[in-house]
């Protein structure tokens, strides 16, 4: 995804992961904010407009600090797509966590959110679309609920097979 169509916020947080940064140790004070968002404000205030609400700066507050815990970033996918390619071939086994994080309200986000994301940090080559979070994180309470139709999407739909290896044994011999 090009940097213009990211958010600010977004670009400035993988510019604070790139391996040569000299500012990685923010990373650790936003990994801080996962217990009191306060931590990230210094961070993250300059990125955001002035007249945002408190709920939506406590967002980007959170945001920031999931992405001190895994400061890989992707440019596709939502969290659906991520837990699913985190699953592997153990579906069944993230299936109940993934249904409990589709399930959850406002409140109790933080706490399953931070699972999931700690969950695909422990998968190799699992990244994070951070830009599609953040959109995400700010209707998450949207009545049509669109934001977990999209992950359900993400997770259980239509998954193509890949196409079967060419075996020489199987194949037909010419004449």
């Amino acid at each position: 995804m090009p940097n213009q169509k990211k958010h600010p916020l977004i670009i400035r947080l993988e510019t604070l992961a790139g391996e040569n940064s000299p500012d990685r140790g923010k990373l650790a004070t936003l990994r801080r904010a996962l217990q009191n968002p306060i931590e990230a404000y210094p961070i993250v205030l300059p990125f955001i407009r002035n007249e945002v609400s408190n709920r939506e700066l406590d967002t980007y507050a959170f945001l920031a600090a999931l992405f001190a815990l895994h400061p890989k970033s992707s440019s596709s996918g939502n969290m659906g797509n991520h837990m699913r390619l985190a699953a592997g071939e153990s579906v069944e086994a993230t299936e109940r966590r993934f249904v409990n994080l589709l399930r959850t309200n406002r409140e109790d986000l933080p706490i399953l959110l931070r699972q999931a994301v700690s969950f695909i940090r422990s998968k190799d080559n699992v990244y994070i679309n951070w830009e599609q979070l953040r959109k995400d994180l700010l209707y998450w309470e949207h009545p049509d609920q669109f934001v977990q139709k999209n992950w359900a999407r993400g997770f259980w739909g239509f998954q193509p097979e890949p196409p079967p290896e060419e075996n020489p044994i199987n194949q037909p011999k010419e004449i």
